[in-house]
């Protein structure tokens, strides 16, 4: 919590937070406000079913969770009201020159900077960074009963995480991140959040005086059989159920045959991963050894030279 005070108090500070009065949507079952986790709906951007009050997970747009369509609270199934509360905002269209640069620095691959460009282009919006108790994670310190939205200070866990590195290690925080630091620093991250990585997170990182990110690397889905792996909806395999039947390099291989530097999922099809590894690892690697083992058994006594040719 303490990288997200102090970024939020410098931004505060350098004139970057707005306070405004919003409509927010309340469970009248529960009798409190929604974060947006807890509610579901239709993207109003692209019409996708079964979304997230904030984010849509089919085409990446962002957005308040009172603009889905036939919104419903997930913790009761009602049908949320709207109902005024106060947040906190930080103020992005103040970073959109300063955006248009990185983003075209070189940092990105080039299809996400095109589509940051499209973003940009269209004007950028102040961000809701706080959320209403009851709500996980950091309160905001001249806020009480307000928390940081978790976009906010899931990337400063970076950070902190970081620095606990250092204290135990007895090493520079300030050599990596300081605003003057030649380190180079890499995200690997999934398509889906890259609006918070390479828009709110650099300008953040920038009005704090922290220096940003050497290069943001974009991937998309891992999805099994079609369908995209999610905690949520429970369409995920556990690395500890795999690793209990079958071998880490059998998907290592399978990912690395399919991985490249484009933005696109990659699909885990079960059929596809046995008959891969079966033809490739089994057929051919396999095949290889037991063939030289043979020709040497055949024609050197099954001795090796002592040599190297």
């Amino acid at each position: 919590g303490h990288y997200s005070e102090l970024i939020y108090s410098r931004v505060r500070d350098a004139g970057g937070i707005a306070v405004r009065n919003i409509s927010q949507l309340f469970d009248p079952d529960k009798g409190l406000f929604l974060a947006d986790r807890y509610v579901k709906g239709t993207c109003p951007k692209c019409g996708a079913n079964d979304q997230y009050g904030d984010n849509c997970e089919a085409c990446g747009a962002t957005y308040q969770a009172s603009e889905l369509q036939d919104p419903k609270s997930t913790l009761s199934g009602a049908v949320p009201v709207l109902k005024d509360t106060e947040h906190l905002f930080f103020k992005l269209d103040q970073h959109t020159e300063f955006l248009k640069d990185w983003t075209r620095s070189g940092r990105l691959q080039s299809e996400v900077a095109n589509k940051l460009a499209e973003w940009i282009g269209g004007g950028l919006k102040s961000w809701d960074i706080s959320r209403d108790a009851p709500y996980f994670g950091f309160e905001v310190p001249d806020h009480p009963g307000t928390y940081f939205y978790v976009w906010l200070d899931a990337p400063i866990g970076y950070m902190g995480a970081f620095k606990e590195w250092c204290d135990k290690n007895n090493f520079d925080f300030d050599s990596v991140w300081g605003p003057e630091s030649d380190a180079e620093v890499y995200h690997f991250i999934g398509k889906d959040i890259v609006n918070f990585h390479c828009l709110f997170w650099p300008a953040m990182l920038n009005q704090a005086n922290y220096r940003t990110p050497t290069g943001v690397n974009v991937h998309g889905f891992v999805t099994v059989d079609g369908r995209k792996m999610s905690k949520s909806r429970g369409t995920f395999i556990k690395a500890r159920t795999y690793l209990d039947h079958l071998d880490p390099e059998y998907l290592r291989y399978y990912f690395a045959t399919k991985l490249s530097a484009n933005v696109e999922d990659i699909d885990l099809s079960l059929e596809d991963f046995v008959q891969k590894v079966n033809s490739d690892l089994v057929g051919k690697l396999v095949n290889i050894a037991s063939r030289t083992a043979g020709f040497i058994t055949k024609k050197f006594d099954g001795q090796l030279s002592t040599d190297l040719a």
